[in-house]
């Protein structure tokens, strides 16, 4: 597990790191379009922060998930009997596995046929579309491994009780 965290860790300082480039090339372009400086290569910094966006989502969630980072409600958690709230939890995250995997499947099976096709996206700068595709069998199959932690480790997704924990 030490090498999906060092890898989740990596993925999420990529998309943090993405994010910031994103910010910095969005207000360079801008710079560049009020002083007619604009030129051909401030097109492509859209077309790479809409590609960014989904790397970003795809990186950072595995990170996110480990961390019980994502929004999610302990409304009903906390509403239950304390002794069913551990299983309970082991169940919803179960159920994040299971809809990881056939994310993993469909996703794989959408960048295979891309990659087979040779598909590209086609925007400023063309873009393999397996490329774009292909971050999200490895995300969704990270965050399954993630979710499975709370299946089977000793700690669960939910902690029981309603309300901000941070």
């Amino acid at each position: 597990m030490r090498i999906v965290d060092r890898v989740c860790d990596f993925l999420a300082i990529l998309a943090g790191v993405y994010l910031a480039a994103i910010m910095f090339g969005i207000v360079i372009s801008a710079l560049a379009r009020t002083s007619n400086l604009s030129g051909s290569w401030s097109s492509h910094i859209f077309s790479f922060a809409e590609f960014g966006l989904l790397y970003i989502v795809m990186g950072a969630s595995p990170w996110l998930v480990r961390h019980r980072g994502h929004v999610f409600i302990e409304l009903l958690t906390a509403a239950i009997p304390r002794a069913m709230q551990r299983p309970f939890s082991r169940f919803v995250s179960l159920l994040c596995v299971i809809i990881c995997l056939v994310l993993v499947w469909y996703t794989w099976g959408a960048t295979a046929k891309a990659y087979r096709f040779g598909d590209a996206e086609m925007r400023s700068l063309d873009m393999p579309k397996f490329l774009l595709l292909g971050a999200m069998p490895i995300g969704f199959g990270l965050m399954a491994v993630q979710f499975a932690r709370f299946v089977f480790g000793p700690e669960t997704l939910h902690t029981g009780e309603a309300g901000v924990h941070e």
